[in-house]
């Protein structure tokens, strides 16, 4: 048996040298920061996906809201072209959608059909600026779909040919000598584990020197000191043994180990060496260093030929939210070990919903959340469903699967009631990451280049007809009447015209025209535009996990006796999409970006003196001068820097100067779409967004046409025409309770005071389960699952 010693028995002394001082001078820190700098200059986003389930028939919709974080800020991003794609689990592309996200949300839907088989498909979503990196930064979701003259397939059942044995040693180093700590899996080709199992290390004589219980997820860890011995660990399953040698141990090295459950405030470090590593680097120095991206702490690890062990605390403040990445790194720049851990704050996000009253056959609910202006979806689904899998969390999404190779399972398992054994098994399942995601030598060795482009919208280019002389005097128009855009792009000698960042949704009916300037003359020709932007492959294609011998159709098994949902004649019922719990039909909410904006009807119910009065109400400051008005946001982007201004809109027009809302009254306008706290692609501290939609009259001839090309854009941004639940046959049934949807409900706001508002369809439940994932402006996430009464 191995002598192990308890941490505790150590004397703990706290050694801390956080990033040297300005007037200290080391060559080697200031190579490993500029290493860092440059290999994580450029921004990277993070993007999570909220599902209103995970489980689905093939004759469902699948509905979603994404939500995206620069890393570098941790806060919501103002990426907007965001590809949501769908495969099956041999890699084969279902569908393919390109939707577009504001204020760092997006949502819409995937239709499903009958002919999809049972089985495991992922959503993999990316941006045309993922491309830059070596790394898959996309965010890729499992979901199962079940085909129901099939039945489900069963993914569960351990396939025990192909059980193995992984050892994981922390630090990623195993060193002759000194004590190691290894991390254990086990777990068949589909992920599976046998509960309870022991596993027993053994000598070459086959002497059993300690057992090792793994925890149901197939994880332990055990102490080891090795020396001239062979050894293995080994587990018997169905009356076959299985076991694994270990590899040999190597000379140089430094064996590390973390604890970072044991205290509240504090994470144990202790770091191991032989004297053979001793002898070797006692010349050299010595770096553990804490980081995530660009953000860093050294600490510099005195072991030399008189001390082999160091055992020392850190505080945990030193730690980033989030996965962190700890390395040992010598003066020569060579990595040593390297360490995923997770770190957090103890910061408490309470959610309440309550059952507010019943109209007819909706019942509305009401919420309340510590964090207020936030951006929330939620899925309502019956109390004991069995559609939920336990890793679709916005903290894991957005804080941990963005630093892993494969995302995090059991995620809510861990996440949701956080507690020391839930902590101690976390770090457990990050010790048996066999790979990380960036890797020393990479980062030492690559600088990511911005090759591919950060998408804002979709474009149009073409050129116009060569025989055409004095290109540069015409200019070509583009209008679409239903979607309120209008614009004109000049034209280079070439007879190249452009026209750029353009939000154009699915079968969209565009006219164009060419025009000589100065009188704006139309001219007869044909344009024909190319779309730049819609179709962006990414170029790290979806990999498949599975081995062959887990796709063997003899190793498949169905469950067929289950009672599922059943519909009326596959058709659909529609849930009246309602904005702040608004009866009147908003018409605009559906335009590309409003969905995402708080949405105000104007009419003889709503009563203002302006509607600079009306913005002033609704989070903006508005300030008039003897010669012009201005608009600000009421929170500041810096401490010291000047006041955000929102970008505001009559009509999809962007106005360059705000003048012509001083008169504005209440009878010109129809609906008002509104949000302080958006982010707005811009250089010019811009912050919020106003757009004003005003009264039609029948008579106009607004929609008169010019000499133009007219065709439809068939493939653009998608178009989200709100939630359309299934319309269920009967919903009394088991088959209802098991994989049913009672609502779904994205780009919920919650108001100034945490508050915020939706309903359900009535399906005479006493209880549902609700899963809430959100976000707010300063990238606050929150996840929460509640049972709420509804009798």
């Amino acid at each position: 048996m191995s002598n192990s010693k308890n941490l505790f028995t150590f004397i703990f002394f706290l050694f801390y040298i956080p990033i040297f001082s300005q007037n200290e001078t080391d060559e080697s820190i200031t190579k490993i920061e500029s290493i860092l700098n440059n290999f994580f200059d450029l921004e990277r986003e993070a993007i999570h996906l909220h599902l209103n389930k995970t489980t689905f028939l093939n004759t469902e919709n699948i509905w979603f809201q994404g939500y995206i974080i620069n890393r570098k800020t941790n806060k919501p991003y103002f990426t907007t072209n965001v590809f949501v794609m769908l495969y099956d689990e041999n890699g084969t592309q279902i569908s393919e959608k390109l939707i577009y996200a504001s204020n760092g949300i997006f949502f819409g839907e995937i239709e499903l059909n009958s002919k999809l088989k049972s089985g495991h498909y992922y959503l993999q979503v990316y941006t045309n600026w993922m491309n830059n990196f070596g790394e898959n930064e996309s965010t890729i979701t499992k979901i199962d779909i079940i085909n129901p003259l099939e039945g489900i397939k069963n993914y569960s059942k351990i396939n025990s040919e192909t059980l193995e044995i992984s050892i994981n040693p922390e630090g990623k180093s195993y060193v002759l000598d000194v004590v190691n700590q290894l991390g254990i899996e086990v777990k068949d080709c589909r992920g599976n584990s046998p509960e309870n199992l022991e596993v027993i290390l053994q000598n070459d004589k086959n002497e059993e020197l300690k057992s090792i219980k793994l925890n149901k997820f197939g994880h332990g860890k055990f102490e080891v000191i090795p020396n001239a011995d062979n050894l293995k660990v080994s587990f018997k399953y169905d009356d076959k043994i299985i076991e694994k040698v270990l590899d040999k141990p190597v000379e140089l090295g430094f064996a590390l180990s973390i604890n970072n459950f044991t205290l509240d405030d504090k994470v144990i470090v202790k770091i191991s060496t032989n004297t053979i590593t001793n002898n070797l680097l006692n010349s050299k120095k010595k770096y553990l260093i804490i980081h995530q991206d660009q953000k860093y702490n050294f600490y510099e690890v005195p072991l030399n030929k008189s001390k082999s062990e160091l055992t020392f605390t850190i505080d945990k403040s030193d730690f980033f939210e989030g996965i962190n990445t700890i390395r040992i790194i010598d003066s020569d720049l060579k990595q040593w070990a390297e360490r995923l851990i997770y770190s957090t704050s103890k910061k408490e996000t309470e959610i309440t919903i309550f059952k507010n009253k019943n109209t007819e056959d909706k019942i509305n609910l009401v919420g309340y959340s510590s964090i207020n202006n936030s951006n929330i979806s939620i899925s309502v689904l019956p109390e004991n469903s069995k559609s939920l899998d336990k890793s679709n969390s916005i903290i894991a999404g957005l804080t941990i699967n963005p630093y892993l190779t494969q995302p995090l399972e059991h995620a809510n398992y861990y996440l949701n009631k956080p507690g020391r054994i839930q902590r101690y098994e976390l770090d457990l399942a990050l010790l048996n990451q066999e790979k990380l995601k960036y890797e020393w030598n990479t980062i030492k060795m690559t600088t990511p280049i911005a090759n591919y482009t950060f998408d804002i919208g979709i474009a149009l280019k073409g050129t116009i007809d060569s025989a055409i002389k004095d290109k540069t005097y015409h200019k070509t128009k583009l209008i679409s009447y239903k979607d309120f855009i209008m614009m004109g792009s000049d034209i280079n000698e070439k007879g190249d015209y452009n026209f750029e960042h353009i939000l154009l949704a699915d079968s969209t009916y565009v006219s164009m025209s060419l025009q000589k300037l100065p009188n704006f003359e139309p001219i007869n020709t044909t344009l024909r535009p190319q779309i730049i932007g819609r179709k962006r492959t990414f170029n790290k294609s979806i990999k498949m996990i599975t081995p062959v011998i887990c796709s063997n159709p003899a190793n498949i098994e169905f469950i067929t006796n289950f009672d599922m949902p059943k519909f009326n004649s596959n058709a659909i019922q529609l849930d009246e999409v309602k904005i702040e719990n608004q009866k009147k039909k908003m018409v605009y909410q559906n335009r590309i970006g409003n969905g995402n904006l708080r949405a105000y009807k104007i009419d003889k119910m709503t009563h203002f003196l302006s509607v600079l009065n009306f913005i002033e109400m609704n989070g903006f400051r508005v300030v008039k001068n003897l010669n012009s008005i201005q608009i600000y946001s009421k929170i500041r982007s810096s401490i010291n820097g000047a006041q955000a201004t929102p970008e505001v809109y009559i009509d999809e027009r962007l106005l360059m100067s705000l003048d012509e809302l001083d008169m504005m009254s209440d009878d010109e306008v129809d609906e008002i779409y509104l949000d302080p706290y958006a982010i707005v692609p811009s250089m010019n501290n811009k912050q919020g967004i106003i757009k004003i939609y005003k009264k039609k009259n029948s008579s106009s001839n607004y929609k008169q046409k010019t000499d133009a090309n007219s065709f439809y854009i068939k493939e653009g941004f998608a178009r989200f025409n709100g939630f359309k639940n299934a319309d269920y046959e009967q919903t009394a049934n088991d088959g209802f309770d098991n994989y049913g949807l009672i609502h779904w409900s994205p780009s919920i706001k919650s108001d100034e005071s945490g508050q915020f508002l939706f309903e359900i369809t009535n399906y005479n439940k006493n209880k549902v389960k609700t899963v809430i994932d959100g976000m707010d402006s300063e990238g606050n996430l929150f996840h929460e699952e509640k049972v709420v009464e509804l009798k």
